[in-house]
């Protein structure tokens, strides 16, 4: 014989073909694991997209709510200034006074405080409204100078 077996070659070239087609198959899962791993990456990126503008939008939130409750203190603070002088002009116009002229003077400058609680109320209620409305408030347009007439 002159050594040539062709059943061994037979065999020999099988395996090599049946090598090559698990390389392929695993070259197509490593490649589909690949394709997987994008796709969580970029859900991963997304996810962390809407986290930041959630928290974005939270702390916007809580800058609205602090100016609403700094002007709801403001109001109670005047509203309270406005209790006390009423109430002194009207001890004052009641036990001493013949002259009601100061008592009135008093009462007025107490309810300008009143109006002015109320604005401040209102500004509140517009800062506290935002929460819901993306778009800048009356309120702030007129702190920055940008109100128009």
């Amino acid at each position: 014989m002159d050594g040539h077996d062709p059943a061994g070659e037979a065999r020999t070239l099988q395996r090599e073909r049946d090598v090559a087609q698990r390389e392929r198959d695993a070259d197509k899962q490593v490649a589909a694991a690949d394709a997987r791993e994008a796709e969580l990456d970029a859900r991963e990126d997304g996810i962390r997209a809407r986290e930041a503008v959630g928290l974005d939008r939270l702390l916007k939130a809580k800058a609205i709510l602090g100016k609403a409750n700094e002007r709801d203190g403001l109001a109670d603070a005047r509203d309270s200034l406005a209790n006390e002088r009423d109430h002194a002009a009207s001890l004052q116009s009641f036990l001493h006074d013949e002259d009601f002229a100061p008592g009135v003077k008093a009462r007025q400058a107490a309810g300008l405080d009143r109006s002015n609680s109320k604005d401040d109320r209102s500004s509140a209620a517009v800062d506290r409204s935002r929460l819901t409305d993306d778009g800048p408030t009356i309120r702030e347009e007129e702190d920055s100078g940008d109100a128009r007439d």
